[in-house]
């Protein structure tokens, strides 16, 4: 039984305790008066003071630490309250790998104030007290704590990308006690100074890719490490992704095998693992030439054209007949596209289905997180390309979480993927990957009392999807998925692709159970990751697009909140002056205009409402870029 005692005559106090998972016990603080800094000085380490000064006016519940042990994620309590309900401010007072040491119940009911002050982990300050301690335990069930000391890693961040790209992993590795170090060109914007708090060092290091560049990593990385340890090796450049493999494996560093590396990334070797359908390797206009020849009339039009070391829906086109067949693959042999993709083209049989973007994490082969998002049809999907006002690609524009799938086909993309990924070679990993459910009991349609709002509904009669043909793989991405859809999930279950790449990469798998299980419950909210992407050539030129939606936001009838209340997250893609390629080309990547994870409690319709809305208004201030 919690009881309120008096401390002095400023501050009372409440404790709760939470059941045992979440290695919680919750003090409710109440202020008697009006707090200054000289009644709280001296009582306490600075931030713990500091935050109830500030948050006075407010419901404050400090934390406290039940169990022993050393802090897996340092920032962990902002991660895992991130959108929680009625709260308004989150701090963590641990430093990455701390050690800090748990009473029981009974023993902090008998200290005194300044005491429980300095044994506290975190604090939280909310609008309500009503909900907090349900919340707390639907966040906070799972292993926050490591009985093993957690001593200070350091990797080597080879090909660091774009900011947006590398910023989540610099700030997870910060809180898990990780040093990056960043080998690439001289003049990559991490060399500078501005960016010296994102990692330890930079290494000016020559990224060509040729045939000599997983020795030339091997050798830069065997040079610094006579001064300094290395303990594993990542990069988020997508090329890079195999390379990095055979540089790992050479510097006996934790990777997944080289082979199962390169299989992913080859979208015809991709489809070796599972032949169900009509599929053709094509590398010169001979080979074209050769496949019309021999299937001739018996070719299962439409079929889709990609290329198969492909990325971003670049050159991705589905054609209807020879004609368009003819059309469309030689326009992947242009220099443009070879020069990243390279000459090898694939065709094969266009699937029907819902697709889905299915995320997955590995640890000694087993699946221990999984989830299954849908990804809206593209333009591309039409039946009428003609009707459609989008260009005719397959660029993602919705993707929604979580599924709205029935669970016995969420299991069984789940089963089968597995499979697959285990016949891939995968072992430990963190996976994307896409697919398609044929024969699935859902189809997308246009809902008419949402004025034609496509959405993912049940048939009539059901059908049913056990078969594991059924389940037709698109690609295995060896990596986390986009760093959008990796936002998406860490504030949708709280779980973060970021921190579980960079563990993997250390094989540090007790870390990695621990910060894969999700919220209690799964998805704290429905989320669409709304990407709006251009529809025609030309260059940027307005602005900051995301304050201009979101403050040009009034008063829609009948609702009570704006729509940028239902935003958690959005960016700009797209920054004036910059020229974009007409996507009719194909060439489509860095095509996005903005994206916005825009979140409902109420119902997934309302955050897809919400998402046409908003795309609605990103077009009317961009005149239809």
């Amino acid at each position: 039984m919690s009881q309120i005692g008096s401390v002095d005559a400023m501050w009372t106090w409440k404790l709760s305790t939470l059941p045992e998972e979440t290695g919680t016990v919750v003090i409710r603080i109440y202020s008697n008066g009006t707090p200054t800094q000289t009644s709280i000085e001296g009582i306490a380490p600075r931030e713990t003071p500091q935050f109830l000064l500030e948050n006075a006016d407010r419901n404050v519940h400090l934390l406290l630490p039940a169990n022993s042990g050393y802090v897996v994620q340092s920032d962990f309590l902002e991660r895992r309250m991130v959108d929680c309900p009625d709260v308004t401010k989150v701090q963590s007072f641990v430093s990455p790998g701390q050690q800090i040491k748990g009473c029981t119940a009974e023993t902090y009911q008998s200290m005194s104030f300044s005491d429980l002050l300095s044994r506290s982990y975190g604090a939280i300050a909310a609008s309500t007290s009503a909900t907090i301690n349900d919340e707390l335990v639907k966040r906070l069930s799972f292993n926050w704590l490591s009985p093993n000391p957690i001593p200070r890693k350091r990797l080597a961040l080879v090909g660091a990308g774009s900011l947006p790209k590398v910023h989540g992993y610099a700030l997870a590795a910060a809180s898990l006690n990780i040093a990056l170090v960043v080998f690439d060109e001289a003049s990559h914007w991490m060399s500078s100074d501005a960016y010296a708090h994102l990692r330890e060092e930079f290494v000016p290091f020559d990224t060509t890719v040729d045939a000599n560049m997983a020795s030339r990593i091997t050798v830069a990385l065997k040079e610094y490490q006579r001064e300094k340890q290395l303990d594993g090796i990542i990069s988020v450049e997508e090329h890079l992704h195999t390379i990095i493999a055979h540089a790992a494996t050479q510097l006996g560093f934790s990777t997944s095998p080289p082979e199962s590396v390169g299989l992913a990334q080859n979208k015809f070797k991709t489809r070796q693992l599972d032949t169900n359908i009509f599929c053709r390797l094509v590398r010169s206009p001979a080979d074209l030439e050769k496949v019309l020849a021999e299937e001739g009339s018996k070719l299962p039009y439409p079929l889709i054209v990609k290329p198969s070391k492909g990325w971003s829906s670049e050159g991705v086109w589905k054609v209807a007949n020879e004609k368009e067949l003819r059309e469309k693959v030689p326009l992947l042999w242009r220099e443009s596209f070879t020069s990243w993709h390279g000459h090898d083209v694939v065709i094969e049989t266009y699937v029907e289905g819902p697709e889905v973007d299915a995320n997955m994490i590995l640890v000694n082969g087993e699946i221990v997180f999984f989830e299954v998002n849908d990804d809206f049809p593209c333009a591309g999907d039409s039946e009428d390309n003609e009707s459609d006002t989008r260009v005719a690609n397959f660029v993602e524009t919705s993707n929604m979480l979580p599924s709205a799938l029935p669970p016995f086909e969420q299991e069984s993309l789940r089963k089968r993927l597995h499979e697959l990924a285990l016949a891939a070679g995968f072992r430990n990993a963190v996976l994307h990957i896409e697919a398609k459910l044929r024969n699935s009991s859902c189809r997308y349609v246009k809902d008419p009392s949402t004025d034609g709002l496509v959405e993912l509904q049940l048939q009539t009669p059901a059908t049913t999807t056990t078969h594991p043909k059924d389940v037709f793989l698109l690609e295995i991405n060896p990596r986390a998925p986009g760093w959008q859809e990796v936002e998406a999930t860490a504030r949708t279950y709280g779980v973060s692709y970021w921190s579980i790449s960079l563990l993997n990469a250390l094989a540090d798998k007790d870390r990695i159970l621990s910060l894969s299980k999700p919220f209690v419950g799964g998805a704290q909210y429905d989320m669409q990751l709304l990407y709006v992407p251009a529809q025609k050539g030309g260059v940027y030129n307005f602005g900051d697009i995301c304050t201009t939606v979101l403050r040009s936001d009034p008063q829609e009838s009948g609702q009570t909140q704006q729509l940028g209340a239902h935003v958690v997250r959005c960016a700009n893609l797209m920054e004036d002056g910059e020229e974009v390629l007409d996507p009719r080309t194909g060439q489509v990547f860095g095509n996005f205009i903005a994206f916005f994870l825009i979140v409902s409690r109420i119902s997934r319709m309302e955050a897809m409402l919400i998402g046409r809305e908003i795309e609605k208004r990103v077009r009317e201030h961009t005149n239809g870029f």
